[in-house]
């Protein structure tokens, strides 16, 4: 059925604030990667909710051509395990912890050093 994966950009800092719910439908192996991108990408501009989730998509779709395998929309709430697809699970990633990652209800961990890791 795919390697699904939810991630979703939050912030200690704003403990009501939430981003969008990306949702991947054969990315959950590349979460690792996807994540420390995301990172890498956004080093000089923390705690930027809006901004960081832009930057994931962009790092989640990469060179897909397809129509098909990525979704966005608007959360009602920030992501549990409950609304885990399976497979990977939902990552949060924390924009004001320089995106370390809490992993839930997946094959994903979170890390020693706050990424996802199998």
């Amino acid at each position: 059925m795919g390697d699904r994966v939810l991630f979703q950009v939050v912030s200690r800092h704003q403990p009501e604030a939430f981003g969008p719910v990306v949702y991947c439908h054969w990315s959950g192996g590349r979460a690792p990667q996807i994540v420390r991108a995301l990172a890498e990408r956004m080093v000089e501009r923390p705690n930027d909710i809006d901004y960081a989730t832009a930057r994931l998509v962009q790092e989640c779709v990469g060179e897909s051509t397809g129509s098909t395998s990525f979704g966005v929309w608007n959360a009602t709430h920030k992501l549990t395990a409950d609304d885990s697809h399976g497979d990977a699970g939902v990552v949060l990633i924390d924009c004001a912890n320089w995106f370390k990652c809490e992993c839930l209800d997946g094959y994903l961990r979170t890390g020693a050093d706050g990424f996802p890791e199998f």
